[in-house]
C-alpha cells in the first residue's frame, strides 16, 4: 500500500513539472495596453455637518492625479483646500469658520466598465474609498477672535459620475465624505457639544465637487501611442480586434491559372504567357524596363535613356566627333549678344587729397588704376575729371587748387597707366560743390571725381597765383 501511494505521488510530481515547463515555454499576449495618466482640477462647495448647522455656500478647490490598475480599478492621489462656515439659528446662535487642508490616496472602482458592448464608455460610474491626513483650523464658536488648529488621519468614501467628451477630456461630478479619526474628529466645527443631547462623537467633512479631468501621456517604449486610461476602455477591445483581424485573413486558395508558380491570390498577372519568366508577384519580367518583356526582347538589358524598336533593341545614335563639338560651340558663341554698356551705368571711385595739396598719394593709386582699367576695356567712352576743394581758402585760391588736382589725376592716368590724353576732359569746381556741408577742413571735399562725358568740354586754368604748394596764412576774406 505504501509503495502504491509513493508511486502515485511521484507520478503527480512529474505531471506538475511537465505542466510548469509547458507554461514557462508558452508565449503570452497581454490585452492590457500601456495607458495614459489623468490629472484633474476639482472645484466645489465643501461643508461640515456636525454640532453646528452648515451654512452654504463654502468654497473649495483641489488637484488630483489618477492611474489605472486595470479596466476596473485605479488609484488616485490628491489634495483639497476648503473654507466653510457653520451657524445655528437663534436662540442658540453659535457660529464657526473652518479652513481645511487634506491629502489622500484612494482606490477607485469603475463599476460599469464590466460591460463589453462598446470600445469606450461615454459615462463612468465610480465608487471610491481611501485614507488621508488633514489639517484644519477653526474659529471657536460664537465668533471668538482666536482660532485653534487640529490635525489627524482621515478616512473617506464617495461616489460619482464621469462624462467622456473625447480622448483627452472628461468631466466628473463627485460627492466625498471624510471623517477625522481620533479625538479631533468632533472639532471640525470647533464645538464638541458637551451637555447637549446631540452626538459629540464626530463631525463629517462633505465635499460635493466638479472635476475637470485631462488625459496625458505620449507613446510607450515600443513607440506606440498610449491608450486612454483603461477605466474608459472596453476590457475586450484588444481581444475583439485581434479576432476581427484573424477573420479578415483570406482563405488559402492554391489555384494558379497561368501556371507561372504564383497562386492567383497574390498574382498581379494571372494570364502570363506560357513559359515566360515572372517576378514574385507573377508579372512577366522586363529587366530593362523598355516595355518589351524578356521573352520577346532581343536585348533584355538595353542601355537606359534610349528608345527601343519593337524587338527591344536600343536605338543608340552615332557618336559625336570633335568637329561636331567645335561646330556646335562656334554656333552657340556666335548667337550670344553681349549688351552694350550705357554711359550712365559706370561708377568711378573718387581720389582724395591732403590738406592744401594736389600731390596724388600712394594709397590713391589703386583708384586711378580702376579708372584706367575701365577706359582700356571700353575704348568708346571718354571721362571727365573734376577737381574740388574744401572752403578754407579764398574762392580764387580754391579754383586754382581744384584745377591742379584734376590735372594731377589726369597726368597720372596718362604717364602711369598709358591712357590717351584725348579721352580725358579736365574740369574744376573749386569750393562750390562740397559733398559734406562743413565749414573748414574736410577730407571728403578735397577730391577729384570721374564720370562719363556728357557734353562737357575742357576748362582752362583759372586766373590767380599758384596754389597747393607750401603753407598759407591769413584769413579767407584776405585771400590767404
Amino acid at each position: 500500500m505504501t509503495v502504491r501511494k509513493f508511486t502515485f505521488a511521484l507520478l503527480l510530481t512529474f505531471f506538475g513539472l511537465g505542466l510548469a515547463a509547458q507554461e514557462a515555454g508558452s508565449t503570452y499576449r497581454s490585452f492590457t495596453p500601456a495607458d495614459q495618466w489623468e490629472i484633474g482640477v476639482d472645484l466645489g462647495t465643501p461643508m461640515v455637518l456636525g454640532d453646528i448647522d452648515a451654512k452654504f455656500p463654502g468654497f473649495g478647490g483641489g488637484l488630483h492625479v489618477r492611474k489605472s490598475l486595470g479596466h476596473v480599478f485605479s488609484v488616485r492621489a490628491g489634495g483639497v483646500y476648503g473654507a466653510m462656515k457653520n451657524e445655528n439659528a437663534a436662540p442658540d446662535s453659535r457660529t464657526s469658520e473652518t479652513n481645511w487642508f487634506s491629502g489622500s490616496g484612494q482606490l477607485v472602482m469603475t463599476v460599469n466598465n464590466l460591460r463589453f458592448d462598446k470600445p469606450y464608455r461615454k459615462v463612468g460610474l465610480n465608487v471610491f474609498g481611501g485614507l488621508g491626513y488633514s489639517s484644519f483650523d477653526v474659529t471657536n464658536p460664537s465668533g471668538a477672535a482666536t482660532s485653534e488648529k487640529y490635525s489627524g488621519a482621515t478616512v473617506e468614501v464617495g461616489a460619482g459620475l464621469a462624462f467622456r467628451f473625447n480622448s483627452k477630456f472628461n468631466l466628473g461630478l463627485e460627492y466625498t465624505v471624510a471623517q477625522v479619526l481620533g479625538s479631533n474628529g468632533d472639532l471640525l466645527d470647533g464645538d464638541q457639544n458637551v451637555g447637549d443631547n446631540r452626538t459629540t462623537y464626530r463631525d463629517a467633512f462633505h465635499w460635493p465637487h466638479l472635476s475637470l479631468n485631462f488625459n496625458i501621456g505620449g507613446k510607450d517604449k515600443a513607440g506606440n501611442k498610449k491608450s486612454e486610461p483603461l477605466y474608459w476602455a472596453d476590457p475586450m477591445a484588444s481581444a475583439g480586434k485581434a479576432i476581427s483581424d484573424l477573420e479578415k485573413r483570406p482563405i488559402y486558395d492554391p489555384t494558379d491559372t497561368d501556371g507561372d508558380g504564383i497562386i492567383d491570390t497574390i498574382d498581379d498577372e494571372d494570364n502570363s504567357p506560357a513559359g515566360a519568366r515572372v517576378d514574385t508577384k507573377g508579372v512577366t519580367l522586363d529587366s530593362d524596363g523598355d516595355k518589351v518583356p524578356n521573352y520577346m526582347d532581343k536585348e533584355p538589358f538595353s542601355p537606359p535613356g534610349y528608345t527601343v524598336n519593337k524587338d527591344g533593341v536600343a536605338q543608340v545614335p552615332k557618336p559625336i566627333t570633335e568637329s561636331d563639338v567645335n561646330r556646335i560651340v562656334d554656333a552657340k558663341i556666335a548667337a550670344i549678344k553681349f549688351p552694350t554698356p550705357q554711359s550712365n551705368e559706370w561708377f568711378f571711385p573718387m581720389v582724395s587729397f591732403a590738406d592744401n595739396s594736389f600731390d596724388v598719394r600712394y594709397n590713391e593709386y589703386e583708384k586711378l588704376y580702376q579708372v584706367a582699367t575701365v577706359l582700356k576695356n571700353n575704348p568708346n567712352i571718354k571721362v571727365v575729371a573734376v577737381g574740388h576743394t574744401d572752403d578754407r581758402g579764398s574762392e580764387g585760391y580754391n579754383a586754382v587748387l581744384s584745377y591742379n588736382r584734376a590735372k594731377a589725376a589726369i597726368d597720372m592716368l596718362v604717364s602711369q597707366y598709358g591712357v590717351d590724353r584725348k579721352r580725358l576732359i579736365l574740369n574744376w569746381a573749386g569750393e562750390t560743390t562740397n559733398l559734406v556741408p562743413e565749414k573748414g577742413t574736410s577730407s571728403i571735399n578735397r577730391r577729384v571725381e570721374f564720370r562719363v562725358v556728357k557734353g562737357e568740354t575742357e576748362m582752362a586754368r583759372p586766373a590767380g597765383k599758384e596754389a597747393g604748394k607750401g603753407s598759407f596764412k591769413g584769413n579767407k576774406d584776405a585771400g590767404y
